[in-house]
């Protein structure tokens, strides 16, 4: 069995050559250079999005609520991981049960691999048994690029009173491989529910590129 280990290392390098070494290099062609930069504390920027239901969600819609923004991608194997092993439906279940809402976001043209139709949209959300209040489209990018989102899966919190409460990674387990993975997300929302600020704002998420 230890034979398999470095067979498991050199998957995991690929794995990082193929999918982060495209990230970095698009961000040093400039498709980072646009896009901006919100501080912990500071309002979260409005948006209006067309969802997967066929109807358009504002953030205003769910003022005075906590709202986890989820950038995802079909494609994106680390966003796969966190699926496949059934942590981010766990997670996306715990935010129901405390009445957060859970908003998915893909932002990919047409033209782009990780796109989806409204109906592969559903279809996706039902595979995988994903428990979010909407699935949304960010086609044109503007979103992320409101919010600075650079991969997936990455995540942000807005708190109740309309501001960004944290910015980052799911945890700190990229492989999804270790029981003892801290959730950051999960830690996050924990605070927030109490009434606390969060303990740890701002972590590196780590992942695929977004599709600008």
């Amino acid at each position: 069995m230890q034979s398999l280990d470095p067979l498991k290392g050199l998957a995991r390098a690929t794995l990082f050559a193929l999918v982060l070494a495209p990230a970095l290099s698009s961000i040093a062609a400039g498709s980072a250079a646009s896009l901006g930069r919100v501080d912990i504390g500071a309002p979260a920027p409005a948006f209006s999005a067309k969802g997967a239901d066929g109807q358009r969600h504002s953030l205003s819609d769910y003022a005075g609520n906590l709202i986890v923004l989820e950038w995802t991608s079909p494609v994106c194997p680390f966003t796969a991981t966190k699926y496949k092993s059934g942590a981010m439906q766990a997670l996306q279940r715990y935010a129901a049960s405390q009445h957060i809402i859970w908003l998915s976001i893909d932002t990919a043209a047409p033209d782009r691999a990780g796109y989806l139709t409204a109906a592969a949209a559903r279809a996706r959300v039902a595979q995988v048994q994903a428990k979010v209040s909407a699935f949304l489209f960010d086609v044109d990018g503007s979103i992320a690029r409101r919010y600075g989102a650079k991969t997936t899966p990455s995540f942000f919190i807005v708190d109740r009173n309309g501001k960004l409460a944290y910015q980052g990674a799911m945890d700190d387990d990229v492989f999804g491989e270790r029981a003892d993975a801290h959730n950051y997300v999960k830690s996050a929302l924990d605070n927030l529910v109490a009434g606390k600020p969060v303990k740890d704002p701002q972590t590196q998420p780590q992942g695929c590129a977004i599709e600008y």
